[in-house]
């Protein structure tokens, strides 16, 4: 069953700034804004989710390197508990070093290995055959 939580939030969002006149497309940017600094997950996921909690969690710490287990925990919506393991398999898998800075975890990603790992080898793969076949088939009309 899909997460209500994010429809859930932009309803209670939209009740109460309706009666302070602002529209929909402000919630809606609100919402776009939250995501982005990666404070709340708004974005739709598809019905087909095609990475692991550890690949999810490895493209959070990519995109901020600096956030907390809670913050990736609120942002992917599973447990610290469940963050806190997949980020020792990460680093156990040499993708991700851990240190304290100021009491705080900042995660170093390990580029090489990230880049030479299998999935992401097979992945951008598959990009790249999607986009020459997408190039091939242009002019006929094809989608694929």
């Amino acid at each position: 069953m899909k997460n209500q939580k994010p429809d859930n939030i932009k309803k209670a969002l939209e009740e109460a700034i309706s009666s302070a006149g602002v529209g929909e497309v402000a919630v809606e940017e609100i919402l776009k804004t939250l995501d982005k600094q990666k404070l709340f997950r708004y974005h739709r996921d598809s019905d087909v989710n095609l990475l692991s909690t550890a690949g999810r969690v490895l493209v959070a710490i990519i995109e901020d390197p600096t956030m907390t287990l809670r913050a990736i925990s609120v942002y992917l919506d599973l447990s610290e508990t469940m963050i806190d393991k997949t980020v020792k398999y990460l680093i156990d898998g040499g993708l991700i070093t851990k240190t304290k800075a100021n009491r705080r975890n900042v995660y170093k990603l390990n580029k090489k290995s990230i880049k030479e790992q299998q999935d992401i080898q097979h992945i951008l793969t598959a990009l790249k055959t999607l986009d020459n076949n997408e190039n091939e088939h242009v002019g006929n009309g094809e989608i694929f």
